[in-house]
């Protein structure tokens, strides 16, 4: 009797893992695309791989609600691109706003339209991603360019962003944030850059004019776009990236002079100035771009693939 239910219990299991096997292989064979294409690492299950959950957080961190609906779809898709590369990476994703800090951002009467709005971009780009040789790309953003995007390659002094190159960003111009200008007194000037000014500098920087100061800083290289890729400060050869985040300055495509006895400092553009600019990309929605446009125009020689 007892081997009699043995075998019922052997045959019964053998009809139930049939198809739980059919559905492994058929899976097995997806993962595997999904693998080639380094949208999920070799050491990461399927199961803790990208949630479409976390983009509107990450979205509403990014942009702003009176974004063009083309101009935001292609932010979903950059932000989409990025959290997967950052996954097959194993590394941390970007920030992302709580609910609750939407609401506090745009206020409880707005926070059903302008998340709807957010749920409506990444639902219609659904699974895009942006990859350039079969790699999800690196796709970096800024708010406005000084006029060009710049070129990684000037940067990075790499080949390994082929598909971030110097685009014309003139519509930028009109952004608010495009040219700001500040002034400093000599000893303001080294007290906000103490760190790039020699002991003796910032103890004389009392007594010093502005045109003694300056004579001891120059801009050494610009990259094609205009942003300072080397500045030479009190005898030591700094990035342009690396001091305007010092001072806090809005880009590293700045310029300095001596103006009624102080330093003027005139900065264009918001931000480091790679791949997309925000402002940009929100100009050719309003004149009739796709999103698909927006992101080619943008990055060079890139494929849209889907997870």
């Amino acid at each position: 009797m007892k081997h009699f239910f043995y075998r019922i219990l052997c045959a019964a299991a053998f009809f139930i893992l049939i198809p739980i096997v059919f559905t492994l292989l058929i899976q097995g064979g997806k993962d595997a695309s999904l693998e080639q294409l380094q949208l999920i690492s070799s050491t990461e299950a399927p199961g803790e791989g990208f949630d479409e959950e976390i983009l509107p957080g990450i979205l509403a961190n990014e942009i702003t609600m009176e974004t063009e609906p083309e101009a935001m779809k292609a932010q979903a898709v950059i932000a989409r691109t990025n959290c997967a590369r950052l996954i097959a990476l194993g590394e941390s994703l970007p920030e992302g706003l709580s609910k609750a800090e939407m609401v506090r951002l745009w206020g409880q009467e707005s926070f059903s339209e302008y998340f709807s709005q957010l749920e409506q971009s990444i639902e219609e780009t659904k699974g895009i991603v942006m990859a350039y040789d079969g790699e999800c790309i690196q796709a970096d953003f800024h708010r406005s360019s000084a006029g060009y995007t710049r070129d990684a390659k000037e940067v990075y002094g790499t080949e390994d962003y082929p598909y971030l190159k110097s685009v014309d960003s003139r519509m930028d111009l009109p952004c608010g944030d495009f040219l700001k200008v500040m002034f400093y007194t000599p000893k303001e000037f080294v007290e906000k850059g103490a760190e790039f000014f020699r002991e003796e500098t910032r103890a004389a920087a009392s007594d010093q004019s502005a045109a003694e100061l300056l004579s001891g800083i120059s801009v050494t290289k610009r990259d094609g776009a205009g942003y300072v890729t080397e500045i030479l400060m009190d005898g030591a050869a700094r990035s342009g990236e690396e001091v305007r985040l010092s001072f806090g300055w809005n880009s590293s495509a700045f310029s300095l002079k001596e103006v009624d006895g102080k330093i003027r400092v005139t900065t264009k553009g918001l931000g480091h100035g790679l791949g997309l600019s925000l402002y940009g990309a929100n100009c050719l929605a309003k004149e009739g771009h796709g999103w698909q446009e927006i992101l080619e125009y943008f990055y060079a020689g890139i494929e849209f693939l889907s997870l």
